[in-house]
């Protein structure tokens, strides 16, 4: 496997394993887990974990215990146990390497999170190779199997954390609205001042209802990320 990936050196001394020539994480995570709130006592679900680098983060960040994460891909999977490993977190992160839809772990967790394909699927052909493709783009969940599942992993007024490509940020709170959630917090993140958001992330309730907070914009460079 090594000659197949590389490795990051992250801050607190985090060894990440990345595939050479697969999907390797951006900022997208690390803003996703800074917009993380809750018990580090709670039960929490990682969708589409790739690398594992939001369940590791999540441990090492948040201070959360009890953490499984979900990848389809045996190639991704596998990179992530190894990554658990390197970073001596075996005992409070699980790796899950099968297809979401398939858990029988119905309203078992109080918070899921997820980083999913942000691409939507339009017919054309994708010229990347396996493993970045079904990472990027919706072959495997699209958004509404991504918010469906969640609402049924998660306990009653568990709490659902996303974060995605801001022009379908409507898309995304209608499928919300139609599974029975309530979009409590948003945050519009900027590479540029002087161009249009780029990512949104999104906090929402299953089973109860917010008045909606939308937070002061994330303007990615000034923050140091």
């Amino acid at each position: 496997m090594k000659e197949n990936c590389d490795i990051t050196l992250l801050e607190n001394g985090l060894k990440i394993y990345q595939l050479k020539e697969g999907f390797r994480f951006s900022v997208d995570p690390v803003i996703l887990v800074d917009f993380f709130e809750g018990n580090p006592k709670g039960k929490i679900l990682d969708i589409g974990s790739g690398c594992g680098i939001i369940p590791i983060f999540l441990a090492e960040k948040k201070g959360m215990e009890n953490i499984f994460g979900v990848e389809i891909q045996k190639s991704s999977a596998e990179i992530f146990e190894k990554n658990i490993l390197e970073n001596n977190l075996s005992d409070k992160i699980t790796v899950l390497n099968c297809d979401v839809k398939d858990l029988d772990f119905g309203n078992t967790f109080d918070y899921i999170i997820s980083n999913p394909p942000y691409m939507a699927v339009d017919g054309k052909k994708i010229s990347e190779n396996e493993n970045k493709k079904i990472a990027r783009h919706e072959i495997c969940l699209d958004l509404k199997k991504l918010i469906e599942n969640s609402r049924r992993l998660l306990k009653p007024r568990g709490e659902f954390f996303l974060v995605h490509r801001s022009h379908r940020f409507l898309e995304i709170c209608k499928i919300l609205e139609e599974n029975k959630f309530s979009v409590k917090r948003v945050r519009f993140a900027y590479f540029d001042r002087e161009k249009d958001s780029s990512l949104v992330l999104i906090q929402a309730s299953k089973g109860r209802r917010h008045i909606l907070k939308i937070e002061n914009p994330l303007f990615l460079e000034e923050k140091g990320y």
